[in-house]
C-alpha cells in the first residue's frame, strides 16, 4: 500500500509540473511607458510629474487617490485631464478645492499635468 501512495504521489507532481509553466514565461516583464516616447513628450511628462506634486496630497502620489472624496487621476485620458482641468481654470467647473489650483495653471502646464496622469496605471 505504501508503494502504491508513493507511486501516486510521484505521478501526481509529475503531472502538476507539466501542467504549470515557469514563473520566468508566464510573466510579462514591467513595460516602460517612456520607452515609446519622443524627447519632447518625455521633457513634457517631466514637466508634468513635476507639476503634478501639488496634487498628491488629494489625488495620491501616483494619482491614485487613498480617499474617496477625490478621484483618481491615473490612466485618465489626456483629452479628458485637458477638458476638466480648463473647466476648472475657466469657471466652467468648480470645486472649492480645484478650481483654485487649476487657476493658476498654464496651457502648458495643462497639456504636461495630463500627458504625465495618462501615463500612469490606472487605479485596480
Amino acid at each position: 500500500m505504501n508503494r502504491l501512495h508513493s507511486l501516486l504521489i510521484f505521478v501526481s507532481i509529475g503531472l502538476l509540473a507539466a501542467c504549470s509553466e515557469p514563473a520566468s514565461q508566464s510573466e510579462a516583464p514591467p513595460q516602460d511607458p517612456f520607452a515609446q516616447l519622443s524627447e519632447s513628450e518625455r521633457e513634457l511628462v517631466r514637466h508634468g510629474e513635476a507639476r503634478a506634486r501639488s496634487c498628491a496630497a488629494c489625488h495620491g502620489p501616483q494619482g491614485i487617490s487613498r480617499n474617496r472624496m477625490y478621484p483618481s487621476i491615473a490612466g485618465l485620458p489626456s483629452e479628458r485631464m485637458s477638458e476638466l482641468l480648463e473647466a476648472y481654470r475657466n469657471g466652467d467647473k468648480s470645486n472649492p478645492l480645484m478650481s483654485p489650483q487649476a487657476r493658476g495653471l498654464s496651457d502648458q502646464d495643462i497639456e504636461a499635468l495630463a500627458a504625465y496622469y495618462a501615463l500612469l496605471p490606472a487605479a485596480p
